[in-house]
């Protein structure tokens, strides 16, 4: 992922044109803002500038992983970093249904 995991809390609204905005807060500080747009990938801000991230490349790459994980049964991703995914996904419905309010991220693990 882009941010990478320690996100603890997420507020979803959506934009005056009506597209999904989801804000996310990591416990070390940073904030992470998703805009629903067209396409794929996105642009990553910081403090030294922007930078491209998830471009598409096709379903090769995807196809060439999955062919990878069934090899060897590992998996690309850590499983901590996945779960913590789905809970981002959670929180931000759970944050839709209050109405925009803030909602911290549910870690079964923590």
């Amino acid at each position: 992922t882009v941010m990478g995991s320690g996100c603890v809390s997420i507020k979803r609204g959506t934009t005056k044109d009506g597209k999904i905005i989801v804000t996310g807060k990591w416990k070390d500080g940073r904030t992470g803002i998703f805009r629903e747009g067209k396409g794929y990938g996105g642009t990553a801000k910081c403090e030294s500038g922007e930078q491209k991230v998830g471009s598409y490349e096709g379903y090769a790459p995807l196809v060439e992983a999955v062919v990878r994980f069934f090899k060897s049964g590992r998996s690309p991703i850590d499983a901590r970093e996945t779960l913590e995914i789905y809970a981002f996904m959670q929180a931000a419905d759970e944050s839709k249904a209050a109405n925009g309010r803030e909602v911290p991220l549910k870690l079964d693990w923590e």
